[in-house]
C-alpha cells in the first residue's frame, strides 16, 4: 500500500471503537496524541482503567459495548513486573486465550511494535515467545519505519507481510511549552553561557549507553576542551541506587559534567533542551526513538547511531550519524560536532523542518486507515 492510499480515509466513515492495551504509566504525551488526533477522524478511543488489565482485559473490551479493535502498544507491562517466572508463564497462557477468543468473536488485534524487545532485557525467552505469538495472531502491525518493517519481518520470521504498515512517529511540536530563551535556561542550569552543551535527557537505563557517554565526553580533545559541558539529566529507571552511584563517582572529578536526577516536569523540558546545543543518543541498540522526534521537535542537532528508525529519521544535515559497532563512532561524532559548532544552530533548524512533516494529524490518519483496513 503507497503512501497516498494510507492517507485517504474512507469517505463514509463508520463508528469504530478501539481499545489500548495494556495500560502504561507513562507520561509521554504520545498516547495522549494519538488519542485525541483519532478521535478527529472518527476513531473512539478507551483507556483501561485499572492495572488488572495487564492480565485480565476480555471484559474491558467486550462490555459495555463491544470493540472493533483492540491496539497493542507494548507487551513487556503483561510480563516483567512479576519475578515468578510460573505467575509469568500463567499470565502468558490468560492473555494469548483472551486475545484469541477475541479474534474468534470478530475484534480485530492490532500492534505497534515499539521495539523488538524489551529494554531492560527482562526475561527474553519469554518476551520472545510473547511477540512471535501477537505477531501470529495480530491482523495487522504497524512499524514506524521502512527499516523497523524489514526488522520485524526478520526477527519474527513473518510471511504475510501484507499485514504490516508503516505508521511514522508523531512529532512533539506544542506538546511542551518551548518560551524560554537560551541565555536564561543556560542561568537556571548553572551553565557556562559561552559553551558548546551536549545534552543527554530521559530515563536512564543501561541501554541508552550514559556510561560510555561519560567515558567519551571525558576523553574528548579539543582546544577548547574547557569550553565544552554536558548535560544528564533525567531519572534512573527503577531509582537504581547502583546505577545512580556509578553515575556520580564517574563524574565527581569533571567539572564540566552535570547531573540533574529525577524525573524532568514536561514544564521543563524546555529549559534542558533549550540551554543545550546538541542532543546526544549513545544508544546500544534502538528501533524507534520518540526522544529523537522530541529534540527535532526542539529544533536541536542531533548526535546518534545510524540504526533502526533513527537513520530515516535524521539525515546529515541536521545530525551526526555513526555505526552503532563503531567502538571510535561516538567519540568521531562528538568531535565533529566540535569542529562544526558553528553550524548547530542551522542543523536544528532543518530537523524541525523535518519534524513538522511528522504531524498528529497525518499520523491519525494513516492509523486509522488501518483500522479500516482490517475491518
Amino acid at each position: 500500500m503507497t503512501p497516498t492510499e494510507l492517507i485517504k480515509i474512507t469517505s463514509k466513515i463508520e463508528h469504530i471503537k478501539s481499545i489500548f492495551l495494556p495500560i502504561v504509566n507513562d507520561n509521554n504525551p504520545y498516547i495522549k496524541q494519538l488519542i485525541d488526533n483519532l478521535k478527529n477522524v472518527g476513531i473512539e478511543l478507551v483507556l483501561p482503567e485499572t492495572s488488572s488489565s495487564r492480565t485480565f482485559f476480555l471484559s474491558t473490551v467486550i462490555f459495555p459495548q463491544k470493540a472493533n479493535i483492540v491496539h497493542l502498544q507494548w507487551l513487556h507491562p503483561f510480563f516483567v513486573r512479576s519475578k515468578n517466572q510460573f505467575v509469568n508463564i500463567i499470565k502468558f497462557v490468560i492473555i494469548i486465550s483472551e486475545l484469541i477468543i477475541l479474534k474468534l468473536i470478530g475484534i480485530k488485534i492490532i500492534w505497534t511494535v515499539h521495539n523488538i524487545k524489551n529494554h531492560e532485557n527482562k526475561y527474553l525467552i519469554l518476551d520472545r515467545i510473547y511477540s512471535i505469538t501477537v505477531a501470529r495472531l495480530a491482523n495487522a502491525i504497524i512499524a514506524h519505519c521502512q527499516i523497523a518493517k524489514e526488522e520485524i519481518i526478520k526477527e519474527f520470521s513473518l510471511k504475510n507481510t501484507d499485514k504490516i504498515f508503516v505508521v511514522p512517529h508523531g512529532n512533539y511540536i506544542d506538546c511542551y511549552e518551548n518560551k524560554i530563551e537560551k541565555e536564561t535556561a543556560r542561568k537556571s542550569l548553572g551553565l557556562e553561557d559561552s559553551s558548546l552543551v551536549f545534552l543527554f535527557l530521559g530515563t536512564i537505563r543501561p541501554y541508552k549507553g550514559v556510561f560510555e557517554l561519560i567515558d567519551t565526553f571525558s576523553k574528548l580533545y579539543s582546544d577548547k576542551s574547557d569550553n565544552i559541558q554536558l548535560v544528564i539529566a533525567g531519572r534512573v529507571y527503577n531509582d537504581s541506587q547502583e546505577i545512580t552511584d556509578t553515575l556520580k563517582e564517574k563524574i565527581a572529578n569533571d567539572p564540566r559534567i552535570k547531573f540533574f536526577p529525577g524525573f524532568v516536569p514536561d514544564d521543563e523540558v524546555q529549559v534542558y533542551m533549550n540551554a543545550c546545543d546538541v542532543v546526544i543518543f549513545p544508544y546500544r541498540d534502538i528501533l524507534t526513538s520518540g526522544a529523537v522526534i522530541l529534540a527535532m521537535s526542539f529544533g536541536r542537532a542531533c548526535i546518534a547511531p545510524r540504526k533502526g528508525c533513527i537513520g530515516e529519521v535524521l539525515d546529515d544535515q541536521g545530525a551526526f550519524l555513526y555505526q552503532i559497532d563503531d567502538e571510535n563512532g561516538l567519540t568521531k561524532a562528538m568531535n565533529s560536532a566540535l569542529e562544526k559548532q558553528h553550524e548547530l544552530l542551522l542543523m536544528g533548524q532543518h530537523n524541525f523542518e523535518l519534524a513538522q512533516y511528522y504531524n498528529w494529524g497525518y499520523i491519525a490518519k494513516m492509523t486509522a486507515d488501518v483500522y479500516h483496513h482490517c475491518l
